[in-house]
């Protein structure tokens, strides 16, 4: 009994000196030397994804403000690669996306167990889902007309779709946020349900409505991030230490306030 508890424990020992073998063998991490020797840090964007990415070089976006203080904290040029595919979908892995093109992916990239498989992430304390525009702050009852203006196409829309006509609503559907906005703003539609970052609270203080989330089962919020390669630690570490220094000195939160992403929105409550 004795020499079959020693067994045991020696069998341990070798698969851990066996696995530490092992791991003395894999190549090292030199993303970070990497980046520092090409004096570049390549990011990855959609060519526009309001307000994190905005294609206007006076006020280009929360997420490219924010890699551009990376890139300049860490001694580095930014070089954004705006790409197509990124704003036609929230699923990275059809973004077709290679370190050759980026060493970082900004700009409408959700914090999820999937995506967490593939790269790490880095969250930026912002967030998106479905949100209601309304003007009394609740949801209508059974026949009341409601705007909808579809979001990407990695979104719960069949879920939204379905969910919709149980509530028994009619649905019309909004060309752009400005029509969204004014079909509720001139009671053409009791409710909007639209994706956050596709409307501007702003503008819809400015007619009398409000924006709060669509708190419903099925519908949760997307928290989003950066992302970096799956193996590049050392420069994983070198960004999340830019970020978590802003976090500390309040800059962080300036640029989500500056951009309307400070605070919360309120949940959308039952009729």
């Amino acid at each position: 009994m004795t020499w079959s508890r020693w067994r045991a424990g020696l069998v341990n020992i070798a698969a851990v000196s066996l696995l530490l073998v092992a791991v003395s063998f894999l190549p090292p991490d030199t993303s970070l030397r990497d980046v520092q020797r090409s004096g570049v840090l390549k990011v990855c964007v959609p060519p526009t994804f309001p307000p994190l990415v905005t294609g206007n070089a006076t006020d280009p976006g929360f997420d490219v403000e924010l890699v551009q203080h990376i890139a300049d904290s860490l001694g580095l040029r930014l070089a954004l690669n705006p790409l197509a595919a990124m704003g036609s979908d929230f699923n990275p892995r059809n973004w077709l996306l290679t370190r050759a093109q980026c060493d970082m992916i900004a700009g409408g990239l959700a914090d999820t167990l999937q995506n967490r498989g593939f790269l790490q992430m880095l969250p930026t304390g912002v967030e998106t889902g479905w949100v209601v525009v309304s003007r009394g702050g609740t949801l209508p009852a059974a026949g009341a007309t409601v705007a909808v203006l579809p979001a990407t196409s990695g979104f719960a829309r069949v879920a939204l779709s379905s969910w919709l006509r149980g509530r028994g609503w009619q649905v019309q559907r909004a060309a752009n946020p400005a029509a969204l906005l004014e079909s509720v703003a001139d009671d053409q539609a009791s409710i909007g349900i639209t994706e956050r970052f596709l409307i501007s609270t702003g503008d819809a203080a400015e007619r009398g409505l409000s924006v709060a989330w669509l708190t419903e089962e099925g519908f949760a919020r997307n928290q989003m991030a950066l992302g970096l390669w799956k193996g590049d630690q050392t420069l994983w570490r070198a960004v999340n230490g830019v970020v978590d220094a802003m976090k500390a000195d309040g800059s962080l939160e300036a640029l989500r306030h500056r951009y309307g992403l400070s605070g919360g929105l309120d949940d959308a409550p039952e009729p």
